[in-house]
């Protein structure tokens, strides 16, 4: 049995070892990106020391825990409870299919006709993607209903209450999925879905079963990435844009890596805010106030692109922070993404159930990907957390004699 599994539950442990990585290849100047700013490189090891430093304060905590007389039989106790249980598994599905056809429907009428659409998607699934400017369509939302049953899936069948014949569920909810051409929505989905199932069945892996999964995992997402990246229009080309003449077909890997340290780079040193707004990092609040006339339109997600020589719109999760508040929101970004995170799921480890085993898979997650993106401020986060928090309270009211639906 591997015995720090523990850091497995740990969300700086997350930061620690992909935000280390990529900002390390960024070092290397594979990429040919423009010189940046030395101010870029003492927030990047400010933020691997903190979480490096909050690794090693929460890591005992987290260890006690997960050796605790009764952890095992809490993590595994099922969510699903009677027939009411088992509607959610099926309504969270059919609502998410349901917003997904919502969605396309939305884009169908505002291109003109299906047809269209279904052209776009086929032969130019870039310049579709760029439409998300124009079309705000309430499908996306409702989409998050498939992750949530896909969640709740998973960890049913990971504590076998359910039979695995129910995984052709989850291979459809990332299928369906894919309709929205995001890079991230799939690598979400499988991860947290593989989180879940590896915290709730922590204490059956060996050393070496780890490594296997993690390279496993690794190797399909960089392959997810690399191939929604090309239908994006943003694939390899013939052009070499490396220093060491890498073949086209891995360059994508590097510049997928380092592009939102050349970003956040440009960003701090050329293209910061004159008028810092908190409304980034507090998107999916700032979209319900709006709806309620007590808020101004939130800025776009998607960024608009820079060119640092190539092409990129992603910053890490500092970016938000920094254009909502300077360089003093970049401090409290880090300690929430380190400390406050690390806390908050510990408290969610005493309190162990597999509701929240999915907040904490959703919490790891959002520090697997920062290096990359953020995703403290999506919707699918804030919903995926409410929504967890809310069938926690379910669980925590009904009979505790589980019943097999499958």
């Amino acid at each position: 049995m591997f015995k720090h599994r523990h850091l497995f539950f740990l969300p700086s442990f997350y930061l620690l070892i992909t935000f280390s990585l990529a900002y390390f290849i960024y070092l290397l100047d594979v990429i040919k990106w423009e010189r940046p700013p030395l101010e870029l490189h003492y927030w990047c090891i400010i933020t691997i020391l903190t979480a490096f430093f909050s690794v090693a304060i929460h890591s005992p905590g987290y260890n006690v825990i997960i050796n605790e007389p009764g952890f095992k039989s809490k993590i595994k106790s099922p969510f699903i409870i009677g027939k009411v249980s088992f509607l959610i598994v099926l309504i969270g599905l059919a609502t998410g299919v349901l917003g997904i056809i919502k969605y396309i429907l939305d884009y169908s009428n505002f291109l003109g006709a299906f047809g269209i659409f279904y052209s776009f998607f086929t032969e130019d699934t870039g310049q579709l993607r760029s439409l998300a400017d124009n079309v705000d369509s309430v499908g996306t939302q409702l989409s998050y209903f498939s992750w949530l049953a896909a969640f709740i899936i998973t960890a049913e069948v990971a504590v076998e209450n359910i039979g695995k014949k129910w995984i052709f569920a989850i291979v459809g909810v990332v299928m369906l999925n894919s309709v929205f051409l995001d890079r991230t929505r799939p690598v979400w989905l499988i991860f947290t879905c593989a989180l879940i199932y590896f915290l709730i069945t922590y204490d059956s892996y060996s050393k070496k079963k780890i490594i296997y999964f993690i390279s496993g995992i690794c190797t399909f997402f960089i392959s997810i990435f690399i191939l929604i990246g090309s239908l994006l229009g943003k694939g390899a080309d013939d052009v070499s844009y490396t220093k060491f003449n890498l073949p086209p077909s891995i360059q994508p890997l590097f510049l997928y890596l380092t592009s939102s340290f050349a970003y956040l780079g440009r960003l701090i040193y050329v293209d910061a805010p004159s008028n810092y707004s908190p409304a980034r990092v507090t998107y999916p609040i700032q979209k319900v106030l709006l709806k309620f006339k007590l808020a101004d339109q939130p800025p776009n997600q998607i960024l608009d692109f820079f060119t640092v020589p190539l092409l990129t719109n992603v910053g890490t999760f500092l970016e938000p922070f920094f254009q909502d508040g300077g360089r003093l929101f970049l401090v409290l970004g880090i300690i929430l993404h380190t400390v406050i995170f690390d806390r908050v799921v510990l408290y969610l480890m005493k309190n162990i159930s597999q509701m929240a085993v999915i907040a904490i898979s959703t919490i790891c997650f959002i520090n697997f990907i920062a290096f990359f993106v953020p995703k403290i401020s999506s919707t699918a986060t804030w919903f995926i957390l409410l929504f967890a928090y809310l069938l926690s309270k379910y669980h925590s009211m009904q009979p505790k004699k589980p019943v097999s639906i499958m």
